[in-house]
């Protein structure tokens, strides 16, 4: 094997083991800035509010909402939050997503 092959091989490895590490420092980069990019808040009780209501509590605190399923309630009025998770008080970072069910109010009575 020449000398002009040699080299070419030791630098295509070293290259290799270059963009290797790029990757590797990228991606943990990329997981540190998720893991801190957020401020710490406290996720509000939900439980009776309008489902617009609830959707703007938690905007204003940096979360979102997403609507798990909506089942009858007969405590709850109808399309207010009837179950919520995370719970009350529990401290997430913002961008986190809290899950409700809203409720269709009480089962209809039969006739």
């Amino acid at each position: 094997m020449s000398s002009r092959s040699k080299f070419s091989l030791v630098l295509q490895r070293l290259l290799t083991v270059a963009a290797l590490m790029a990757a590797f420092f990228l991606s943990a980069g990329l997981v540190m800035y998720f893991a801190l990019r957020g401020r710490e808040v406290q996720v509000p009780n939900l439980i009776g509010k309008s489902e617009q209501e609830a959707a703007e509590i938690l905007e204003n605190e940096g979360l979102r909402m997403r609507v798990r399923f909506r089942a009858h309630d007969d405590k709850i009025q109808a399309n207010a939050v009837s179950e919520q998770s995370p719970s009350p008080g529990t401290t997430v970072k913002t961008g986190q997503i809290v899950r409700v069910s809203l409720s269709l109010g009480p089962l209809p009575v039969e006739k």
